[in-house]
C-alpha cells in the first residue's frame, strides 16, 4: 500500500528516514548549548554532560528560569528550519500532493522526562484532536518530529489509527485547551504507540486522535517538535479565506523597565 493511502487509512504515517541524522542531531546540540549558556551565566560549570543532565541541574537549580527557556526554544531558527526542511515540504508536494502550502502557526518543543516535571505544569498532552487548535483546511497535517529514538519506554506519541475518519469528535463539557476527547471515544485499548528513531518524521491528521504516553523510563529524556501545515487548494479552506485559530499578538508593555540603558546599548555596537 503507497504511503498516501495508508496515510488516509490510518490517520497517520510514519517517513522512515526522511531526513539524515546528522542534521536533527545538530539542532538537538543546538538546543543543548542554550541549556549550557544558562547555566554558565548562573556561574555553573558546564562541561562533559549529556543533554538530560543538563536540563536537569537548570531544572534543579533555577525552575523559573528552566520554564523561560523551554517556553523559548520553539523560536530558534535552526527548529524552524528543520520542522521546514526541504524534505518535508518535497514529501507534503510528492506524497500528499500538495502544491500551495499555508503556515497556521509556530512549532512546538516537546520535551518529556521523569526527572523534569514541573509541579502542576505540562506533563505530556491528553488524548485530543488538533483541528480545534488550528481551523484550518480539512486535509492539513501535522509534522511530528523526534531528536531522540523514541520506544515505547520514552513517553511514545500515542494514536488511535483510523479516528481521523469520524471528523471532529465531542470534547469533554469540562475540556481544557487541548480540547480533550470524551473518554467514549478514546478507550486506552485503541491507542497504538509511535515508536520512531532519530531522521523518521510522523505525518498525522488533525483529525486523529492522539496523546502523549506516560510510560517512560527513568533516565529516558524524549524530546520532540511538531508544527502543522494547512493545503490551500482544499476547498473549504478557500471558501473560509484561510483562517487559522492562531492570534498574532505584540506585548507593548516593557518585560524588563529601565531596560536597556544607554550604556548597555552602546556596549552592543562597540569595536
Amino acid at each position: 500500500m503507497e504511503p498516501i493511502e495508508q496515510f488516509k487509512k490510518n490517520g497517520f504515517y510514519i517517513a522512515r528516514g526522511l531526513i539524515n541524522s546528522d542534521e536533527i542531531i545538530a539542532v538537538r546540540e543546538g538546543l543543548h548549548k542554550n541549556f549550557k549558556d544558562q547555566l554558565s551565566f548562573l556561574g555553573e560549570s558546564i562541561a562533559g554532560e549529556e543533554l538530560l543532565s543538563t536540563m536537569q541541574r537548570l531544572h534543579s537549580i533555577d525552575i523559573e528560569r528552566y520554564k523561560k527557556l523551554v517556553g523559548a526554544l520553539w523560536r530558534k531558527m535552526e527548529v524552524y528550519n528543520l520542522m521546514h526542511h526541504r524534505n518535508i515540504l518535497k514529501y507534503l508536494s510528492d506524497v500528499f500532493g500538495w502544491k500551495d502550502i499555508f503556515l497556521p502557526g509556530g512549532q512546538v518543543v516537546h520535551i518529556m522526562a521523569e526527572e523534569l516535571k514541573i509541579p502542576n505544569g505540562y506533563f505530556g498532552l491528553v488524548a485530543h484532536q488538533d483541528f480545534p487548535s488550528v481551523q484550518g483546511s480539512l486535509d492539513g497535517v501535522v509534522a511530528w518530529l523526534p531528536l531522540v529514538d523514541v520506544d515505547r519506554g520514552n513517553y511514545p506519541l500515542e494514536v488511535i489509527p483510523g479516528s481521523h475518519l469520524h471528523g471532529l469528535l465531542p470534547a469533554k463539557e469540562s475540556s481544557n485547551k487541548t480540547w480533550e476527547v470524551d473518554n467514549s471515544q478514546c478507550r486506552d485499548e485503541l491507542f497504538v504507540p509511535v515508536e520512531v528513531n532519530v531522521g523518521d518524521v510522523v505525518f498525522m491528521s488533525l483529525f486523529t486522535v492522539h496523546r502523549s504516553s506516560q510510560n517512560g523510563d527513568a533516565g529516558r529524556l524524549r524530546c520532540a517538535l511538531s508544527t502543522r501545515f494547512d493545503n490551500a487548494d482544499e476547498p473549504t479552506f478557500i471558501e473560509r479565506c484561510y483562517p487559522t485559530a492562531y492570534l498574532r499578538t505584540v506585548q507593548r508593555e516593557q518585560y524588563f523597565p529601565g531596560f536597556p540603558t544607554s550604556a548597555q546599548v552602546s556596549k552592543v555596537f562597540s569595536s
